[in-house]
């Protein structure tokens, strides 16, 4: 596919200059408001302006040919317009008048209307075209591989391609904004071209960059009555193809308009490559593509999904044409497989990328190339760059910021600051120079060997060389620093990357930097290259041939480094993404038929399988993939250092023990930054990643050149801690001046699964924790499909018979996947609840099912669908124990609780996310329906009882713990020992205090449980009625149950403690009721955010946008009973603080004792549900 030039004459170039300069005077400006139309004009309603975001600015726009003008002279030049602009209108008014008595007749025959207005259009866009003097071909249904997005012409003006021709049904109009259905998803995908005309016949209008360009143009009459009559309506049409014929690209001006150029293009072209492949699947066109992604899997990816694919050619192809830029090759006149040459002979990897992906071979198969080929031959990168290099630095994040956010969310691609990536490398560097190393030359030494294995735009690599650059310099003079950076990069930098799109921006900045230091790559070429770090570093290929030969060489020496190299040093920023099964590949895996055993193997601990799900996240496998490169795969190199920036969870959560084990038995120290001390989505001005609400920390471990192996002694790693808080710019400043021996390190705990945080104070960690207490726990329900809850029944029995009204392959889109599981219809029905008998869904006949009450968050109960083939994990442990005497204690294990109560209790099984929409457990008091097996560890009950001299039963012992954890004043007093998840109990030893304590609780444990539990009429607290004295909130005006009305948010007056839902309102609300929250969830936010117009939660399936469509009355009487609830509780809270401190300052049981009694540790059994028995009483099974 050869890009040609326009071969425009001198005197063409001055034609278009009048045309040009006479057209514009008699053009609307957009969004101006028009004259009416005449008698003989009108046309039907005149149409609006377009919106700000659809209209464009003819007037902006460059005038590419007004050097033409030079040739008309200058005596006469307005006459001479004019009497070009006339010439010009009588040519479009000539040319409209033969289309229209082409194609009146053909549209009062048979046949689709939008196919009889192809060849009257052709001969009228000819016509035209004759009047500016330009040489047109019209090319019939361009290839857009039939994706519900092919438009009917691509034009080409003097062998170039300029743009595209949508036709559509006459009445249809030339509008998109008012489009719907069908025609709205495949404008969706038109307007990512770079100049598209839509056309009805009546109307006209150009879009450039997916904006309209002035204002649509209207017929005079009407292409179905008017025959020859058929007239512009004004000077409009002439316009609006004159701006359509006479595109050229524009040379972008800043970065933004670049990615803008061509971020559309790209997701064009990567939709345009999956609909081939899915016909050539179907054998409906030849398997071009399909061998692509076969041949790119064998090559650099093995696992990769023909989606992942996908993505990968689109941006493989323009990042590729945008290197070419760079490097100043010109495309005019050039086949794609002699730029991709050009661009070999520097770039050997994406010069043959692109001419395999877009080569001569399958060019022809997309029109799409052509037009990037066009928009991307007009960049200059000497306009872009302003010498920073920031517009490398910035282009791809940009660019998959406006090409799909979503995909930079789930890669992860965000892109370190500089200022966090230049402390990290200091500080490694700092390492390095130590006397554990003693490489006083750091980065600059030739015996260190650097690797990023996720190395994005290639920032960490460009700040190691940065500081060798320096050290170089410093050491031996400047002339020394061109030939040290060329051995550097040839040899001991190396990045790995799996997306093409990254890989040539860092390409482009190593270039751009050896440049600035005066020197150049190597011969042999950089060391950055594509492939995946935790792939199987193993594979070998047989013979490749010549055409995919830079390919499989950029894997084949990934695997060599993976394999052979000895590295000193990885760092860098890896995806964090929870992944599913399998996608730690080789990490995980390992290789059994070569008995190479996974080394993720070592991140795990014995016995602690069941929480060890978290572990399935990328940042884990790069962790485990580093540590085992620099400490574990080289026995005559067991040292170096592995610095990297990821989330936190890994510091203190029970699914990470062991690999915090691992880093303790195998590291000599540790150091580690927390730069999320605000917690979960903490406000966006204090994150290193605004984008990034999860919290993230800076680890750098190392093991001394000198250090033992195996360590004989058991020493364990010393690990330091310290937290750098405040504004995204604070934290930066904080990080630049960060030393390794600044005062605010402090020693985190010693134990070899305790959490990389400094140990609790002494009374905390004298109190035992609350699974010392009532060792079971259950994670929850885990539905993995969230439409099986819903706030009411009828919702839950409409979402049911609609999947059963589905057919097959509908039914399994609703569906969808849900974790890794046996079968849907292979799983037993839920203890308890109504049976399904193991039928499989499509027998299913019943139209309501049975609908079960829940605990869904905090406060909230909603209703689920106990059908167990609907969910992940159904949790038939806690289904089992589920009765009318049942109390779950739910409490944060796995995140920080940073305010209110640190403990919640619902009557109601519960949802694993209750306690504040971030996991957790509940722990049932009795380990039996029947209640008389309490959740208690064994010995327990006896040593209180004895201890306090009273009898201490189960429900004694919840309600004390209820009193002493349930309120926001305990949190506060032990916010930082909570950093470490997981509450502790301090145990009175005085009897009062706990008489005291066990009748606060019992009032809790009723309020939190709806007056379902602890009820006891003589003691103020009636079975099911919770309300506040005659001061409590009442509903004064109706919240409105039509659906209009329903409400979508909630609105608060503290001045005059009104509640607004919607219309309605609710008064008085306490403000300190309106704020209540658990660990940073406000409840009655939450509580009302599932029942709006527009219900809170993630919806990714067709059921879950089944929702009420009104509000329900029932609604508002339950609102009403949660603030009556939260209202009585916010009372209780300074009784429970004064009783909190009472307790802390007086006598206590504390581990210690409870270790010497014999109580102390919970035997294994404690801690798991009861087998599960028949009727008969036999062990069935263990859960």
């Amino acid at each position: 596919m050869a890009i040609l030039a326009e071969q425009r004459t001198g005197f063409q170039l001055a034609h278009l200059a009048c045309i040009r300069a006479s057209v514009r005077p008699h053009m609307h400006p957009p969004g101006a408001p028009r004259s009416p139309p005449t008698v003989m004009e009108q046309r039907g309603p005149e149409r609006s302006p377009a919106p700000a975001g659809e209209q464009g600015a003819a007037g902006d726009r460059t005038d590419l040919t007004s050097a033409g003008s030079a040739h008309l002279g200058d005596g006469g030049g307005m006459g001479s317009r004019r009497r070009v602009h006339d010439s010009f209108e009588q040519a479009v008014q000539a040319a409209v008048s033969a289309f229209g008595a082409e194609i009146t007749p053909k549209l009062r025959g048979s046949g689709w209307q939008e196919d009889q207005l192809r060849g009257p259009l052709e001969n009228m866009i000819r016509s035209v075209c004759r009047g500016l003097g330009l040489n047109v071909t019209l090319i019939g249904e361009v290839p857009l591989v039939d994706m519900g997005a092919r438009p009917d012409y691509a034009i080409e003006v003097g062998g170039a391609l300029v743009g595209y021709i949508e036709l559509k049904k006459p009445g249809t109009q030339a509008d998109p904004t008012v489009y719907t259905g069908r025609n709205a998803e495949q404008w969706g995908k038109l307007r990512l071209l770079n100049n598209v005309l839509l056309c009805d016949g009546n109307e006209f209008s150009v879009h450039q960059e997916g904006q309209r360009v002035g204002e649509v143009a209207y017929m005079q009459g009407s292409v179905l009555t008017s025959g020859a009559r058929l007239a512009p309506a004004d000077g409009t049409l002439a316009r609006v193809l004159y701006d359509f014929l006479t595109w050229e690209p524009q040379t972008p001006r800043t970065t933004s308009q670049l990615i803008r150029a061509v971020a559309g293009l790209c997701r064009l072209l990567s939709e345009e490559v999956g609909e081939a492949i899915a016909q050539e699947k179907s054998r409906r066109r030849p398997p071009a593509f399909t061998k692509l992604a076969k041949d790119w899997r064998h090559l650099l990816f093995p696992e990769a999904t023909d989606a992942e694919f996908i993505e990968q050619y689109g941006q493989a192809v323009v990042f590729a044409l945008l290197l070419a830029r760079v490097e100043e090759i010109a495309f005019e006149g050039e086949t794609m497989h002699s730029i991709a040459a050009k661009l070999g002979k520097k770039h050997s990897l994406m010069g043959q990328a692109l001419d395999v992906l877009a080569g001569d071979s399958v060019a022809g198969l997309s029109t799409t190339l052509s037009t990037l080929l066009r928009v991307i031959g007009a960049v200059r990168w000497d306009v872009l760059d302003d010498g920073t290099g920031d517009a490398y630095f910035l282009l791809y994040e940009h660019f998959l910021h406006i090409y799909d956010p979503e995909l930079r969310i789930r890669t992860g691609s965000y892109y370190t600051p500089h200022g966090v990536v230049s402390a990290m490398a200091r500080l490694v560097e700092d390492v390095l120079r130590r006397d554990g190393f003693r490489i006083p030359s750091g980065f600059a030494s030739p015996d260190v060997v650097l690797v990023d294995p996720a190395m994005g735009t290639g920032t960490f690599l460009l700040s190691a060389l940065e500081l060798a650059a320096a050290t170089i310099a410093e050491e031996e003079g400047p002339g020394a620093v061109g030939p040290r950076l060329r051995e550097m990069v040839g040899r001991r930098l190396v990045g790995f990357e799996m997306q093409v799109g990254p890989f040539a921006v860092a390409e482009l900045r190593m270039h751009a930097m050896l440049k600035q230091y005066g020197s150049a790559a190597p011969a042999q070429g950089l060391r950055l290259l594509v492939a995946d770090a935790l792939d199987s570093p193993t594979a070998e290929f047989n013979w490749i041939p010549h055409t995919y030969r830079a390919l499989a060489e950029s894997r084949r020496q990934a695997n060599q480094v993976k394999r052979d190299e000895r590295v000193m040093v990885v760092i860098g920023n890896p995806p964090h993404d929870a992944v599913r099964r399998g996608a730690g590949k080789w990490v995980e895996r390992g290789e059994p038929e070569a008995d190479i055993p996974a080394p993720l193997g070592a991140f795990r601990q014995p016995g602690n399988g069941r929480y060890e799900s978290k572990i399935a996240n990328l940042y884990v496998y790069f962790w485990r993939w580093a540590t085992w490169k620099v400490f574990d795969a080289h026995d005559d190199a067991p040292f170096g250092v592995v610095a990297l920036i990821t989330p936190k969870a890994w510091l203190k959560g029970r699914a990470f023990a062991g690999m915090r084990r691992y880093l303790r038995e195998t590291a000599d120290e540790g150091w580690i930054i927390d730069l999320s001390p605000e917690g979960h989505r903490a406000d966006v001005a204090t994150r290193i990643f605004p984008e990034v609400a999860q919290e993230l920390c800076i680890a750098i471990f190392v093991r001394w050149r000198d250090s033992p192996r195996p360590r004989a002694d058991r020493q364990t790693a010393t690990v330091r801690h310290l937290k750098i808080g405040g504004r995204r710019d604070e934290k930066i400043e904080r990080l630049a001046a960060l030393m390794l021996d600044d005062p605010e390190w402090r020693d985190c705990a010693t134990g070899d699964t305790d959490a990389f945080l400094p140990p609790g104070s002494d009374l905390w960690e004298s109190c035992p924790q609350l699974r010392d207490l009532m060792p079971w726990s259950s994670r929850g329900i885990t539905p993995g499909r969230m439409w099986v809850y819903a706030p009411d029944k009828d919702t839950l029995h409409k979402r049911w018979r609609r999947l059963l009204a589905a057919d097959t392959e509908r039914r399994a889109e609703m569906l969808g996947h849900s974790g890794e599981r046996t079968p849907i219809d292979n799983v037993p029905p839920l203890p308890g609840v109504e049976s399904h008998g193991r039928i499989p869904l499509a027998a299913e006949h019943r139209t309501n099912p049975q609908t079960v009450r829940i605990g869904f968050r905090s406060f909230d109960r909603q209703y689920v669908l106990p059908d167990s083939r609907l969910m992940e994990r159904g949790r038939a442990d806690l289904w089992r124990v589920r009765s009318d005497r049942q109390i779950y204690t739910v409490e944060q294990n796995a995140h920080p609780v940073v305010n209110g109560p640190a403990l919640v209790f619902s009557a109601l099984i519960t949802d694993m996310d209750y306690f504040n929409n971030r996991s957790g457990c509940a722990r049932p008091l009795y380990r039996n329906a029947a209640g008389t097996l309490p959740n208690v560890t064994p010995g327990l009950l006896p040593l209180l009882a004895e201890r306090l001299g009273v009898p201490v039963v189960p429900e004694h012992l919840l309600a004390y713990v209820a009193a002493l954890a349930s309120h926001p004043e305990y949190t506060v007093r032990f916010q930082e020992d909570l950093e470490v998840p997981g509450a502790r109990i301090p145990l009175t030893a005085d009897l009062c205090l706990w008489e005291r304590a066990v009748a606060v609780g019992q009032r809790v444990l009723w309020l939190h449980t709806y007056g379902e539990r602890y009820a006891d009429e003589t003691a103020g607290r009636p079975y099911g009625r919770v309300l506040l004295p005659r001061d409590r909130p009442r509903c004064v005006e109706e919240i409105q149950d039509d659906a209009e009305a329903m409400p979508e948010m909630l609105a608060y007056d503290p001045v005059t403690q009104d509640l607004w839902v919607g219309t309605g309102r609710i008064s008085p609300v306490p403000r300190a009721v309106r704020e209540y929250q658990v660990s940073g969830m406000n409840v009655l936010d939450k509580w009302f955010g599932y029942r709006r117009r527009d219900p809170a939660g993630k919806r990714r399936l067709e059921l879950d946008h089944v929702a009420a469509p009104r509000w329900l009355p029932v609604w508002t009487t339950e609102l009403l009973e949660l603030l009556n609830v939260l209202g009585l509780l916010v009372r209780e809270e300074p009784a429970q603080a004064a009783l909190f401190e009472e307790v802390c300052a007086g006598p206590l049981i504390t581990v210690t004792d409870l270790t010497t009694e014999g109580i102390l540790p919970v035997p294994t059994e404690a801690t798991k549900p009861l087998k599960a028995t028949s009727d008969a009483g036999d062990a069935l099974f263990d859960l």
